[in-house]
C-alpha cells in the first residue's frame, strides 16, 4: 500500500469512528466509501487549484450579475480600477461549481472584489476565448464615488451603445443628473437593462 492510501484509509477510519462489535463489514463499507469520497474531493480541490495558479488575479468592483439562458452560465459585469467594464462568466451553471459562484456573486454587487480570472477555449469554437472568473474575494461594499461622466459612459456600454435605454435605465434608477454616484447606485442602473432580466 502506497503512504497515500495508508493515509486516506487512516482519515477515513478517524471520521467513521471505531469498529461497534460485529458490525466489521458494514464499518469496512463505510470506511472504504469515505476514503473514495476524501480521494475524490483532493481531486477536484487540486484541479481548482491549479485553476487559481494560472489565473489572472485583478481589483474590480461588481456592478451585475445575470444567468446566459443559453449556457447557464452567469454573466458578471464588473468595473475595473480604470473604469472600464468587464464581462466575465462563471462555470456552466447547471454544474456545482457553477450554481455556487452565481449565488455568490449575486451576494456582493456593489463590492469591491479581488477577481481571479483564467482565459478558456470555447468548446464551440477552439479559435475564440472566454473570460471565466474562478475565484472572488470579497473586500466590502465600494464606497468611493463615481463621477457622473464615467458613470453615464458605463451604463451606455452596459446598453451596447443604445442611448435610449441607457437613459432610461439612468432614470428608472433614481440616478442625479448631476454629481458623483455611488458603486451601488451605478449598479442599481444596470440592473434596469435588458440583459439584467435574464433568471
Amino acid at each position: 500500500m502506497n503512504p497515500r492510501d495508508l493515509d486516506l484509509t487512516l482519515a477515513a477510519a478517524r471520521l467513521v469512528g471505531s469498529c461497534p462489535p460485529g458490525e466489521d463489514a458494514a464499518w469496512t463499507e463505510q470506511v472504504r466509501s469515505k476514503a473514495i469520497a476524501l480521494y475524490t474531493l483532493a481531486d477536484t480541490v487540486g484541479q481548482d487549484l491549479q485553476r487559481l495558479d494560472t489565473a489572472k488575479q485583478f481589483t474590480a468592483t461588481l456592478l451585475s450579475v445575470h444567468v446566459e439562458v443559453t449556457s447557464t452560465r452567469g454573466v458578471l459585469v464588473v468595473r475595473n480600477t480604470s473604469g472600464e467594464l468587464e464581462q466575465l462568466r462563471t462555470d456552466r451553471g447547471d454544474t456545482d461549481g457553477g450554481r455556487v459562484m452565481i449565488e455568490k456573486a449575486r451576494s456582493m454587487v456593489g463590492h469591491r472584489l479581488r477577481v481571479y480570472r483564467l482565459n478558456e477555449q470555447m468548446a464551440s469554437n477552439a479559435k475564440l476565448q472566454v473570460r471565466i472568473v474562478v475565484h472572488l474575494v470579497d473586500h466590502g461594499p465600494d464606497t468611493d464615488p463615481i463621477h457622473p461622466n464615467s458613470a453615464k459612459e458605463n451604463v451606455l456600454t452596459a446598453a451596447e451603445g443604445d442611448k435610449d435605454a441607457a437613459r432610461r435605465a439612468w432614470l428608472d434608477a433614481n440616478l442625479p443628473e448631476t454629481g458623483s454616484v455611488s458603486a451601488r447606485q451605478l449598479a442599481d442602473a444596470l440592473a434596469q437593462l435588458p440583459a439584467a432580466d435574464s433568471p
